[in-house]
């Protein structure tokens, strides 16, 4: 998937669950321990910066996606109408005809840079410049601080050690308290707060210590990186400021809880004195006094000793809200029919519009109660896919590397490829491949969900085009002329021919379960019964089928 393409995805999915803490924190701000809400902001701001996705069957998106299939009714057609055969093993495409074949219009790569990935540039630079010069411009006066030589401050430092040395100094350039670094950090207090006032010391000492303790520092340099990365999306801005407020809520209710209720009124008071003037801070750094005085003033009236019903259900929101908006769907991958069970083969979703199909091989999937095994122990091997014709061979790795030899497995090289837009492509398989050897309606549902599509050209008209998501891959295969193949990947084995019957070489049938045994995905013993079977079925329906020498 293109890295703009997924960054929109995130950032999608994470507003849902942004929108979510929104609403728990609007209806139960003052009713659970406000932790809770960090560790949520915490959820969002990972699901924001790091592309790595957790399926879970409670998702929110699973469930989504169970509803959609219940109401999504698949047209089927019965076995006997669809395919000669008798027993339903197979399903057979009928040739293309000549008035619906047009020429290829091969996809091309992409080579500029999107107006979006512009426009992206441009927002991050400007957000990041208008977090970092305040920084720095703050760093540079913060030099200018010197240490403060109070009896009271020394004392209190000595009662409260951290494994992180942290310096308490004064400066004349700043009007409220603030704390900022994150190894070394720094105590800054204005120059002209009262001294004297212990019991008001020891409240601001106490807010800041726990802003060290808890790395919030860094939790706001983060939160300034999710909004910078995401600057685009509104929902973003609005995280960035609760959580920001959150944070201080959280460190405030720390306070009380340090000192007892009965100290609520006077650290209430001691807000309103330093009351903040935002004009001139620094966005990443930590304030006493950085959001709304008035909301923190009635958090901390409001703060109550934490009942074991909060507990609980502090518990089940984060739980709760985690497992079902911040998972995603969880793959369902359908399990293959029994042999003794006919199932009705889906119809293949044909594009209705103008008719159009490119230079495509006539094909045949395999639904055989061994081509599901046969797929298991591909899927367990180092290899995606493997395919072959008469011309060369071919293996996808898992880590999506495409191998070919055209000396019969002598010798490997490994190909480069282009990436190719899922959305072009699937616009492109509607027009020039009406009649795939797939379900379309499942492969465009594929390259919607963010599949990746890798091209490569091996010359005299020969074009592969590879589909990569987290299901496995599928190969698309286009050439001037139509020449016999086998494939098979993570969901089906498939032999394509050019004309009906279907001629099937019995020494290429060879070759590709020597190819498997191998690239030890069978084994000797296993690709000889697989291909004595195979030969077999064959030679039961020559009515399809004809085996050549």
């Amino acid at each position: 998937m293109r890295w703009d393409m997924l960054l929109l995805e995130m950032s999608v999915a994470a507003s849902l669950f942004i929108l979510v803490v929104i609403g728990f924190r609007t209806l139960l701000l003052h009713k659970v321990p406000k932790m809770t809400f960090i560790l949520l902001w915490g959820v969002a701001l990972w699901r924001l910066l790091v592309p790595v996705s957790v399926h879970s069957q409670f998702s929110i998106y699973t469930i989504v996606n169970d509803l959609g299939r219940m109401f999504t009714v698949q047209e089927s057609i019965p076995l006997a109408q669809s395919s000669p055969l008798s027993n339903g093993g197979t399903v057979n495409i009928p040739p293309l005809t000549d008035s619906m074949i047009t020429p290829t219009v091969p996809l091309e790569p992409i080579a500029s840079t999107s107006p979006f990935v512009l426009a992206w540039l441009i927002g991050f630079t400007l957000c990041a410049l208008s977090f970092i010069i305040p920084h720095f411009r703050g760093r540079t006066n913060y030099k200018m601080s010197l240490p403060i030589e109070n009896d009271f401050i020394q004392k209190w430092q000595k009662s409260n050690p951290l494994w992180r040395k942290v310096q308490i100094r004064r400066s004349d350039q700043i009007l409220t308290p603030l704390t900022y670094g994150i190894l070394r950090p720094v105590i800054l207090l204005p120059k002209p707060i009262d001294y004297t006032d212990e019991e008001q010391l020891g409240l601001i000492l106490t807010h800041e210590y726990i802003h060290i303790k808890r790395f919030d520092t860094l939790k706001k340099a983060l939160l300034a990186a999710g909004l910078c990365v995401h600057w685009f999306n509104p929902v973003v801005w609005l995280m960035y400021f609760l959580a920001n407020r959150d944070i201080e809520l959280s460190c405030d209710e720390a306070v009380i809880r340090t000192y007892g209720e009965g100290m609520k009124p006077a650290y209430a008071r001691a807000l309103v004195h330093l009351e903040e003037r935002k004009s001139g801070l620094s966005p990443i750094v930590s304030h006493f006094s950085k959001n709304s005085i008035e909301e923190r003033i009635i958090s901390i009236m409001k703060t109550k000793k934490i009942s074991k019903l909060a507990m609980l259900l502090a518990v089940a929101i984060v739980s709760g809200t985690v497992a079902v908006f911040a998972t995603s769907a969880l793959d369902k991958t359908e399990a293959a029919p029994s042999p003794e069970e006919p199932v009705a083969q889906i119809a293949p979703a044909l594009y209705q519009g103008e008719a159009s199909a490119a230079l495509m091989p006539i094909d045949l999937n395999f639904h055989k109660s061994d081509v599901p095994q046969l797929i298991g122990q591909l899927i367990a091997s180092k290899y995606k896919a493997v395919y072959m014709d008469n011309e060369m061979i071919l293996r996808v790795t898992n880590d999506n590397s495409i191998m070919v030899s055209k000396d019969h497995g002598a010798a490997w090289e490994k190909y480069d490829t282009d990436n190719v837009d899922a959305k072009d492509f699937a616009d492109w398989l509607l027009r020039n491949d009406p009649i795939p050897g797939y379900s379309m309606k499942e492969m465009q549902s594929r390259l919607a969900n963010g599949a990746e599509v890798k091209h490569i050209r091996f010359g005299n008209g020969k074009e592969m085009y590879v589909v990569i998501d987290k299901n496995g891959v599928q190969i698309e295969l286009v050439q001037s002329e139509k020449i016999a193949s086998i494939l098979i990947d993570g969901q089906r084995m498939m032999i394509t021919s050019e004309s009906l019957p279907m001629r099937i070489s019995e020494q290429m049938l060879k070759s590709f379960f020597d190819l498997l045994a191998s690239s030890s995905i069978l084994t000797s013993t296993e690709a000889e019964q697989n291909y004595s079977s195979k030969i077999q079925y064959f030679k039961e329906h020559d009515e399809i089928f004809t085996l050549t020498n």
